[in-house]
């Protein structure tokens, strides 16, 4: 597997292992340059070697890898040896020093990752580690290899114990969402629901209420879902608004509703309702549509739900109908 296997500090001083005999000998080692940052708050950040631009080399080598995947300043990710891992995460004034007949080198324990699970599968390679930072997170790694030990995908950040287990859930639904959107139909162009996939539809909406999902999983807009669950009566038809006469005066209550809401029970017309769902794509939230329209916010979300409208405020609306 391809691993940096020693390192050249500011000085011009090697350390590792730069003699190692390399497993593909008709290759030249080789070499770049990485510029050592550590995470601040981990025991690397205390390094002697923190902040200098080494130069590496690196090769097939059978050495043991460690647990940390570096990124060189000339390109490449590669994981180090435990040799060089271990040189690089010593504290500050315990970096070893020539061996001498009177004064043998010096060694200090290399801080162990605290969270170690890797596997192998379809020719990759998957390992996570977990290393205790000193103001008590995390520093998580993923790195993704080949067999050849190449790497292909890594993903890195400081968390807290409570954060894995949600992390876990978001990353199975993440999964599972990308393995539906892989058999997604082409979208619906305004034709009627087949009774197959309206039969789905009811089962699923059973198990799953985002309409995101449900529209992405189904092909077709998040109003269509709603309007064939509605049909079916999944979900309840919200109570339309009551219009008074124009020539019947209004009553105290209504003058003080419009006092309030200067449009409170007065019927829509299209050029309202286009704009309505026009203001609802671009992101308005219910309060601001309110104040824009002179209406009532169940007036507002209503009205939404009626004309199959698509936003945040018309996802709200849905999830607040149930």
């Amino acid at each position: 597997m391809t691993l940096i296997y020693a390192f050249q500090d500011i000085s011009g001083r090697w350390h590792g292992d730069p003699d190692t005999v390399l497993l593909n000998t008709s290759e030249e080692p080789g070499r770049g340059t990485l510029t050592y940052q550590p995470v601040p708050g981990t025991p690397e950040a205390h390094s002697p070697f923190a902040g200098q631009q080494l130069t590496v080399l690196y090769g097939v080598t059978d050495l043991d890898p460690g647990p940390v995947t570096y990124q060189l300043d000339t390109g490449g990710h590669f994981q180090a040896t435990w040799h060089v891992h271990t040189l690089l995460a010593l504290p500050m004034g315990t970096a070893p020093l020539p061996a001498s007949p009177e004064a043998p080198a010096s060694t200090a324990p290399a801080p162990m990752p605290c969270l170690e699970s890797a596997f192998t599968e379809a020719g990759r390679r998957y390992v996570l580690t977990g290393t205790r930072c000193d103001n008590g997170q995390l520093t998580l790694e993923v790195t993704i290899s080949s067999r050849q030990g190449a790497v292909q995908g890594d993903l890195c950040g400081a968390v807290t114990d409570d954060d894995i287990e949600p992390l876990a859930r978001l990353l199975d639904a993440a999964a599972r969402t990308l393995a539906s959107s892989a058999r997604i139909p082409p979208p619906r162009q305004g034709t009627a629901w087949a009774p197959a996939d309206s039969a789905r539809l009811a089962s699923r909406f059973r198990q799953e209420r985002d309409f995101g999902v449900l529209s992405a999983e189904f092909g077709c807009t998040r109003g269509s879902i709603y309007q064939e669950l509605q049909r079916q009566g999944l979900i309840r038809t919200p109570g339309s608004e009551h219009t008074t006469p124009a020539n019947r005066p209004l009553s105290e209550a209504m003058q003080q509703r419009r006092m309030v809401h200067r449009n409170s029970h007065i019927r829509w017309n299209d050029e309202e309702e286009r704009q309505l769902a026009r203001r609802c794509a671009e992101g308005v939230l219910t309060p601001e549509l309110s104040t824009e329209f002179g209406r009532s916010e169940q007036a507002i979300e209503s009205r939404l739900l009626k004309i199959a409208a698509v936003g945040p405020a018309a996802d709200e609306a849905r999830l607040n109908a149930l």
